[in-house]
């Protein structure tokens, strides 16, 4: 049985796909999805939560902390409340 190159998953011979590089290495991919995701969205698989990478890395406490900290910063903007906005007062000039 062969394991796909991102997620890690197992899959029967005679399915997925096969990609090989100028220079000789070979990736093997259970579906076009964990293609995509390597070669064209240069993703790691440590960072990407659906793969076994990922889980591992979570056991071990490492697993996707950027990913933690952007959902960490979209909560924090969620939460803060909207300042009023100051209204602009025109004042009357003097005469002389």
């Amino acid at each position: 049985m062969a394991e796909c190159s991102f997620c890690g998953e197992k899959f029967k011979p005679g399915t997925g796909l096969l990609f090989v590089k100028r220079d000789g290495t070979a990736f093997f991919f259970c579906g076009r999805k964990c293609e995509k995701n390597l070669l064209s969205l240069k993703r790691k698989p440590g960072s990407t939560k659906w793969t076994q990478a990922y889980q591992h890395a979570k056991k071990a406490g490492k697993a996707g902390k950027k990913v933690e900290r952007k959902q960490k910063e979209a909560k924090e903007k969620k939460e803060k409340p909207k300042k009023a906005k100051k209204r602009r007062v025109r004042r009357k000039k003097k005469k002389k």
